[in-house]
Parts: structure tokens; sequence; C-alpha cells
């Protein structure tokens, strides 16, 4: 209650401020030129000034200097936010604000669209092996829980990745990159109309890499899509996406302290620990949207449709996956613009469903070696062996939400909306055999029990920007997030229970002709977070704990050279801090053949980092040519739920750009890891005591090469 009196007192405080006669004129600024428009938080167009929430869009412009071979190079250094890729792929782990840390692979906890479609499943797993990056001009990332919009599994943020519509493409590009390790990167992509009214965007990529300085560390993937947009005559839209990809990653696994030690003086892991070393994800994905727009007077109707067909061989800890997923969505978008009691508003309203089905077979090994005992010692390939297992899986999510934006004056904009979901699981399968962590071995196993879970929760928000000058705009929210643990996530423990986190959060937001600035403070309590329980052998686990506490605070500015004869010179920089405790969990820790539970209240969560530090500078002179350098710090953090160890984290890791462009070329240097560190980019240690490093690549370049036709 008394964190409730704090957001309302601090809401009464801007009203009062913004009665007539209280606010002190002010010479007035023009905005930042550079100020980018939102869709994503609030579903509708809006500055990101005017958002009551904390948002960052990295732009065209920013992205282009990236090699943007995945995700990670675009949303590095924003506060709040922790990625990193253990090599050059698709494969990134993403934490917003402590959301998303439990994941052993994927995303969790964040909702991920690819131009506002959902490509996040129903249970909150995202995979971003089909993701054409070469094809992304903007990324949108909302940080808090964001359910109200967007559904359940959208509690810890929500990531959007634009590509450009083919209305506003024209003609082709032709990328071509390279760099060491064997390093490939091509893309082409072409765009036209037919007529007046049909557009069409084609593409194909290609990456790879062989990424030799670790041990099974290979990459590649090919992806082909074809973009459609049409121009009815009544003024309405309809755009269409199909997109293939065949994609393959090999995924290296972590070092014990004997080889992180070796890595740390040479930059090279040629062995990894534990019998495990054939670990990888081979896909095969289809996806296919989409999206009609329609206006009848102050109405607005989006209506979207998706299916996502994926198809993948997983060998990990134990067995390996053969999986066949279909996911169906379905969301209808209403927008009115109206008028209520004298005040401008926009009410947005709509449904959701999606409906995800897969069915997997589990396989052992076929080759490894043993001890005398029976115990597996090393794993000889990837090739499969016996069928042990299969399992049928079911989730179903519905959902339904209302919006109501208003402006009571101009200097006002208050969003209210309320959200309700429900998730259906429903899981069955047979087993024969099992590894057993314990025992080091396949033992015979009885049928697992069917597993039935229904999930419901309600999720609401509101929030207020206030326009204190015409540069400074003042915000609060307070916003519910309703998540629920993965389907494999309840298959390993069908007690778990869905997550409920709320958030308080104030900050400011400064635009001006040289500044842009963005602070937020948050206090977020959560109530049954899922925790990962990192056993013997890296075998990991979930439970619920009672109570975890997230408190913190974000900045982030930029300054732009206001003189013409420094024209294009520009410094930023970001920082956050973050303070995450357990209140009330006690974790399950295995002892000999049975479990006892130690109490972790008071305890801070693992990997979080108390400080995050970003900074980077950066000149475009009028000839062409750019130049940026950029550098993250990431302080100490403790490595287990239990607080026995902390790792020191890194400090100043730099990456460097320079390019040039000349119409219809552009040419460019990335080198990351410029001053070539060797540290990890995560540790943890298992409740045995035993530690597990994931070594950072060392320094890195990529020369690219881009033809405008």
């Amino acid at each position: 209650m008394k964190s409730f009196s704090i957001f309302f007192g601090l809401l009464a405080l801007f009203v009062i401020h913004a009665l007539p006669g209280t606010v002190v004129a002010e010479e007035p600024l023009p905005a930042h030129e550079l100020d980018e428009v939102s869709i994503t938080a609030t579903r509708i167009e809006r500055k990101t000034a005017e958002v009551p929430a904390s948002v960052v869009v990295v732009g065209e412009e920013a992205i282009q200097e990236t090699p943007m071979t995945n995700i990670k190079e675009a949303i590095r250094g924003i506060p709040g936010v922790l990625i990193d890729s253990p090599n050059r792929g698709y494969d990134s782990r993403i934490i917003i604000r402590g959301a998303g840390l439990k994941a052993r692979y994927g995303v969790r906890d964040i909702m991920v669209l690819l131009d506002g479609v959902p490509i996040t499943d129903p249970d909150g797993l995202t995979r971003l092996d089909f993701i054409d990056t070469q094809l992304i001009d903007q990324v949108e990332v909302v940080k808090g829980p964001n359910s109200t919009l967007w559904g359940a599994n959208a509690a810890g943020g929500v990531i959007n990745m634009s590509t450009k519509s083919p209305f506003e493409r024209e003609g082709g590009v032709a990328k071509v990159g390279v760099g060491d390790y064997e390093t490939r990167n091509y893309h082409l992509s072409y765009s036209d109309n037919i007529a007046e009214t049909v557009y069409y965007t084609l593409s194909g990529s290609r990456r790879e890499s062989e990424n030799s300085w670790r041990r099974w560390n290979e990459f590649e993937t090919n992806q082909a899509s074809l973009q459609g947009a049409m121009m009815l005559n009544d003024g309405s839209t309809l755009e269409s996406y199909f997109g293939y990809t065949n994609a393959d990653i090999q995924l290296p696994g972590k070092l014990n302290e004997d080889q992180f030690e070796k890595y740390e003086m040479t930059g090279e892991a040629p062995e990894t620990d534990g019998p495990w070393q054939y670990s990888g994800r081979y896909s095969d994905i289809f996806f296919v949207n989409a999206k009609y727009t329609k206006e009848v007077g102050p109405w607005e109707f989006k209506p979207v449709l998706y299916l996502n067909k994926w198809t993948h061989e997983h060998p990990i800890t134990g067995r390996i996956n053969d999986a066949d997923t279909n996911t169906f969505g379905a969301d209808l978008q209403v927008n009115r613009d109206h008028r209520l009691a004298g005040m401008e508003g926009i009410l947005t309203f709509g449904a959701t469903g999606r409906w995800d089905d897969q069915e997997t077979e589990y396989y052992r090994y076929a080759d490894f070696a043993t001890t005398p005992g029976g115990r597996i010692t090393e794993v000889l390939s990837d090739r499969r062996g016996d069928l042990i297992e299969t399992q049928d899986r079911q989730v179903d999510l519905y959902g339904f939400y209302v919006q109501e934006s208003l402006r009571p004056t101009d200097r006002w904009i208050v969003d209210m909306g309320l959200r309700y979901d429900e998730i259906q699981m429903d899981i069955t399968g047979t087993r024969t055999e099992e590894y057993s962590y314990s025992r080091g071995m396949y033992i015979a196993a009885e049928d697992p029990d069917d597993v039935r879970k229904n999930f419901n929760g309600f999720s609401p928000r509101i929030g207020a920007t206030f326009k204190f000058t015409d540069w400074l705009n003042l915000y609060c929210n307070f916003s519910q997030g309703f998540q629920t643990p993965t389907e494999g996530e309840v298959s390993d423990n069908p007690d778990l229970n869905p997550v409920t986190i709320q958030n308080y959060e104030i900050g400011l937001k400064t635009r001006t002709r040289s500044w842009v600035i963005d602070s937020a403070v948050y206090y977020s309590p959560v109530e049954d977070e899922v925790v990962q329980v990192i056993g013997p052998g890296g075998d990991s686990q979930y439970a619920n704990s009672g109570e975890t506490l997230k408190r913190g605070f974000e900045f982030s500015g930029a300054w732009y050279a206001p003189w013409e004869a420094l024209e294009g010179l520009e410094f930023g920089a970001g920082y956050s801090y973050t303070n995450y405790t357990f209140e009330d969990f006690t974790e399950p820790v295995r002892v000999g053949f049975g479990v006892v539970n130690m109490d972790r209240s008071g305890n801070t969560l693992p990997f979080i980092p108390a400080h995050q530090y970003s900074f980077y500078g950066r000149y475009r002179h009028a000839s062409g040519i750019t130049f940026k350098l950029e550098t993250f710090s990431w302080g100490s953090y403790y490595v287990d739920n239990a607080n026995t160890e902390k790792y020191g984290g890194y400090d100043f890791a730099t990456n460097a750009f320079i390019g040039y462009e000349k119409a219809p070329f552009q040419i460019s240097l990335n080198v990351d890891n410029l001053f070539d560190q060797y540290y990890a980019v995560e540790v943890e240690k298992d409740t045995q005591g035993v530690k597990r490093y994931t070594p950072a690549a060392p320094r890195t370049f990529l020369v690219r090469l881009a033809y405008n036709f």
C-alpha cells in the first residue's frame, strides 16, 4: 500500500504543476529533430518523449553502423538491457530489467515482434532463428511490464523489430561482408511495383562463420523472403510477408576453471567442459503473415493473421530433440478517435488468439564413451540413437484488451488500460528411458504424467505524461504484468505458478537541439518469479520464488554539437543501477539422493550487475566519412542464488566503426573487442559449487561493401 501511495502522490504532484499559473514560463527550445516515433508502447504512433514509459528506439542510421549479424548489435548498451551472444550467429540471450534471466536458450519473459506481429510463442518462448537482420531498419525496446496491450508473457518488456514496407522501398541493394574466422555475409534485395498500387520486395541472405576460436562453434543460415503491399481503391492497405529460413548453429559448451584460465592467456578455447560436446540447433522455419488496415470515419481497423512452422533437431544434455511446431495467431486492433468530456482521445481495443501445437521425439545419443560402471564420460557425435520419449504439447492463448488515451490539456497525456488473458496447456507423452544426472547414464523410465494447466490474469496499466516545458516531459506509470511458465518448465515442474509483476515508475525526458536525455526510477515487486536452479552437471530445474523485489535507476543521454563547424559530432552515455533481491525464496538443493530446501531470502539475484555503463562517440562528416567508438562496462555480480561468490565483470569492452558513403556505394569496417580483452560474458555456479564460464569472443573484424541500384 505504501508504494501505491507514493505513486499516486507523485501523480497528484504532476496535476498540481499542470494547474494554470503554476508553471514558470521557459524560453521555448525546439525538440531535437531526431526524436523517434514509438508505435509499440501504446499501439499508436507517438513521439517517445510523450510516452509514459521507458522506451528506446534505435533508428536506421545507428543500425547501418553495425554488421547486424544478430539483434545484439542493435540494442547492446541500452540501460536495463543485458544482451550477449557466444558467437556471431543469431543465438542471443536477452534480459530486460531481470526478465529473461532463467532462459536456457531462446528469449523468455519478453514479447518480441516483427513489424508489429508477435513471434513469441503463447507460452513466452521466442526463437530468433528466422529473423533476417539484414532487413531490419529500426528496433524499439519498451522496458517493464507491457502486458496490457501485448498480452501475457510481455511482463519483462517488448522488442519490436521493424523492416521497411515495400511502400517505402525503391530499387535494390547488394551487400557483401568478409571477416576473420571465415566469416561471410551476403545479402540481396530488390523492390519494385506492379502498376501503381501493388508493391513488393524480394530478398535473400546468407551468413556463415567458423568461429574457430572455440570448439564446435560454427553457424550458417540461408534466408529468403517476399514482402507484398497493396493499396486498395478505398484507401485501405494490405501487407503480407512470406519467409523461409534454414539455420544451423553449433552450441559450444561452457568452460571449467582450468579451461577458462587457459582462455584468459590465449583468447582461444579448444576444449569445453562436460561430456555433452555436440549441442546444436538445426532448423527449418516458415513464417507467414498478413496485415490489413482500413479507416472508416473515426474508426481504424487493423486485423493481423500469422503462421509460424518450425522444425528443428536440437542435441542437448542427455538427449536429442526432434520437434515439429506449428503456431497460428490472430489479432484484431480497433482504434477510434473521439472526444470525452471535451478531451481529445483515442480508444484502442481488441482481441488476440494464439494457438501452438508441438510434437517432439527424444532420442538417446548413439555414440558415447563410458566408465566400466556405465557412467557417460564423453559423447562422440551428435548421431541419433534409439527413440526414448515422445511428447505432444498444445498451448492456447486468448486475450482481450482496452486502452483509453486522453489529452486533458495540451500539456497532459493520460493512458489507462486493462487486459485479460487465459492460457491453456495440455502436455501428454510416452517414455521408455531417461538420462539420470545422478548416475550419469540412461535408465529405464515410466511414462510421464499428463499435465493440464490453466492460467489466467488481469493486466492493468495507467500512465501519464506531463509537458513541464517545451523541452522537458515528466511521466509516471503503474503497470502489472502476467507471466506464465513455459511448457518446457511446466513439463519439468507441473506445480509452477504464474508470475505477477507490478511496476511503479517515474521518469523524465529531455529533447532540445543539442540534448536527448531519458531517465527512470522504478520499483517492481514480483510474486512467484520462476527461478532457475542449476544442479550438478548443469542440470536446470525451476522453482517459484515467493517474492522478489526489483529496484533500479536508468539514464541515457546524447549530446549533438550545435555548431556548424562540428556538425555531425555527437557523444552519448548510458548507465543503470539495479538492486534485485529475493524477499522470500527457498532453493531446492540436491544433497545425496535427497533434496534440501535452502533459505535464500535477502540474497541478490545472480548475473545481474549492480552497475552497467556504456559510452560512445560518433562523427559524421559531410564528405561521407563516419567514425564511431563505443565501450561497455559490466559490473560485478553473484554467480549463484546462494551468493557465495562474485565475478568481477568487465570494463571498457570497446568496438570501433569506420565507414565511407558515396552513392551508390558504402564501405565500412567493424572491429569488435578492439583491445582484445579476454573475459567471461557469463559465469554460473551450481548448487555443488562447480563454476562454469561462457567466454567472450576475442577481437574480430568485418569489412562490408554495399551497392544500391
